[in-house]
């Protein structure tokens, strides 16, 4: 029993060397690694609701957006271009993609 208590403190004075040699390496370590950057861009599937053609506006309800993590729901999202809202009717089926641009989801194609 004596021993196991001498080789106790020496296993926690290596790992600690060791540890302090891996940050001095310059290789990541937990502490300063970069987090994944977010996906910016998404595709969806969903039925068109409203339409705002003036303000560059549709609300769609959609399933889970591939590519992005946004569970299914119902949201207003801008358009890219109001021009991509002119043949939409409520109700209507579409398949879209979406950028992230200054931290909102815009739509930048809608069919």
């Amino acid at each position: 029993m004596k021993k196991l208590f001498l080789i106790a403190p020496l296993v926690v004075i290596s790992a600690g060397t060791v540890h302090a040699h891996h940050e001095a390496s310059g290789q990541p370590t937990a502490k300063n690694q970069a987090l994944p950057a977010s996906p910016k861009t998404g595709k969806g599937t969903g039925v068109v609701q409203q339409i705002s053609r003036e303000k560059g506006v549709v609300t769609i309800k959609h399933g889970p957006l591939q590519g992005i993590n946004i569970p299914a729901m119902t949201i207003s999202f801008l358009v890219k271009d109001k021009a991509m809202l002119l043949n939409l009717q409520p109700q209507q089926i579409v398949n879209f993609e979406l950028t992230r641009e200054n931290g909102t989801y815009v739509i930048t194609d809608i069919k």
